[in-house]
């Protein structure tokens, strides 16, 4: 049984921006992921959006544009039938050396810690290698989305000790082999 289901961001959930997503407007879902989350939502058990946020760190968008932009994801996916829980951000620049940034694996910690889960137990959907590298370290089973950046690419970048991750086109896809793999029955 699953404890915990994580979720990368951008490219999972919304389109990815070279320039970063840096307000409301500039947001925009993927195909599929409203009723995804609906049916992800089913599971009963925490959904949480782990999201590295450079833009932070860089001076583009202030953290209360973040959190804003947040509540607005959680109030569409609520009316939509779904849930969100919680959002672990990790607002730090690339060169920082913080353990929350992706690929390392602070992040999916404190999302253990606040629900009390363990991580072995749990599922992290991302759209990056850094994703999947960060699920790895805590032992935390991860799938990749082709719906971000690194797309088609994906399974030409993994390292070996990833191998056997699975590679889905999007949300959508992640949800149903979570659901195929945990044999749950869908009303």
């Amino acid at each position: 049984m699953i404890a915990g289901v994580f979720l990368d961001r951008d490219g999972v959930l919304n389109r990815e921006r070279p320039d970063y997503v840096k307000g409301w407007d500039e947001f925009q879902w993927l195909p599929g992921v409203m009723p995804a989350l609906a049916r992800l939502a089913k599971l009963g058990c925490p959904i949480a959006v782990l999201t590295n946020q450079s833009a932070i760190a860089r001076g583009l968008v202030s953290t209360a544009t973040v959190a804003a932009i947040h509540r607005r994801m959680q109030a569409e996916v609520a009316a939509a039938g779904g849930r969100i829980d919680a959002f672990f951000v990790c607002p730090h620049h690339p060169d920082d050396g913080c353990d929350c940034r992706k690929p390392k694996p602070g992040l999916l910690r404190q999302a253990a810690a606040h629900f009390q889960l363990d991580l072995a137990q749990c599922v992290f959907i991302g759209d990056s290698i850094t994703d999947a590298q960060a699920a790895y370290a805590v032992y935390c089973a991860s799938v990749l989305v082709q719906s971000g950046r690194q797309g088609p690419n994906l399974p030409s970048l993994l390292p070996p000790a990833l191998q056997d991750v699975p590679i889905v086109p999007d949300l959508a896809a992640a949800v149903a082999w979570l659901f195929d793999k945990e044999s749950v029955a869908i009303e």
